[in-house]
């Protein structure tokens, strides 16, 4: 969050710096060139052209984090109703299933969170997903009602995968580097562009808060695309995993067996 900040910060500082030293350039040497009459209109241009592309670059990246936020909400909920459909099947295979969605749900707090601020995913969660997998091919099944827990089991099983494949693949950045590098492209010839024409005659407190406004204004818009980005790094709106603590700390409470007999510690991984 603070790396957000210091960016406006710097960025506004740096830009109403060159303005003083453009205007001090050009109040030694006047005769270099003067402000184009057009100026204004052309500084409309190119600031509308900016402003139309950053308001498109910040709507598809916040339809990124709230899908990002949607599939952490997707996956919790599939993993708690899985956890209810294991009590219609055998209590050893109930205990079995009930405690590795435990681990899953730990393993998904702990370890694969911090991953995905990078853009990674978790080999412990994927050996979760395994044994559960095949915990739940190997179980016996027997009467109708098992059958129906059985079929909706891999239901929400699909749900739940659904929910992590879309969580993992909005971890990773959404906006190109080419979109980038335009942004900053069209933030340089803007603030370029005004600062170049500034006025030598004119007082220079107001310049200075006039190019500073427009750098402060310009600069949220990028930080605004930096921080929904990456919806799971610390850039000042990271997703928690409230909704998956939640779905664990329920399971928890209603786990019938000894807590013991869960197949993880507090951090999901598998006891020796």
């Amino acid at each position: 969050m603070w790396v957000s900040i210091a960016i406006i910060i710097v960025g506004t500082e740096i830009c109403a710096l060159a303005l003083i030293l453009v205007r001090r350039y050009r109040q030694q040497r006047p005769n270099r060139y003067h402000k184009s009459p057009i100026a204004g209109d052309i500084f409309g241009v190119i600031g509308t052209g900016f402003a139309v592309i950053l308001a498109f670059v910040i709507f598809t990246a916040f339809e990124s984090y709230q899908k990002a936020r949607d599939d952490t909400g997707i996956e919790s909920v599939a993993t708690r109703q899985m956890y209810s459909l294991a009590l219609f099947f055998q209590p050893q295979s109930r205990n079995q299933l009930q405690g590795e969605l435990i681990c899953y749900g730990r393993a998904v707090i702990s370890d694969e969170w911090p991953l995905m601020a990078t853009g990674d995913s978790s080999p412990l969660v994927d050996s979760w997903v395994d044994q559960l997998d095949r915990a739940m091919v190997t179980d016996p099944v027997t009467t109708t009602k098992e059958i129906e827990a059985f079929n909706t089991w891999f239901a929400r099983s699909a749900e739940r995968q659904e929910g992590r494949r879309g969580r993992l693949a909005e971890a990773a950045p959404y906006v190109p580097p080419f979109v980038w590098a335009m942004l900053l492209l069209l933030f340089l010839v803007v603030m370029g562009y005004q600062i170049l024409f500034v006025r030598t005659t004119a007082p220079l407190i107001p310049q200075v808060i006039g190019v500073s406004a427009v750098a402060a204004t310009m600069l949220a818009g990028i930080v605004v695309v930096y921080v929904l980005d990456a919806p799971f790094a610390n850039r000042g709106a990271q997703l928690p995993p409230s909704r998956m603590t939640s779905a664990v700390m329920m399971m928890e409470s209603a786990y019938q067996a000894d807590p013991a007999t869960i197949p993880c510690d507090a951090q999901g991984k598998p006891k020796p």
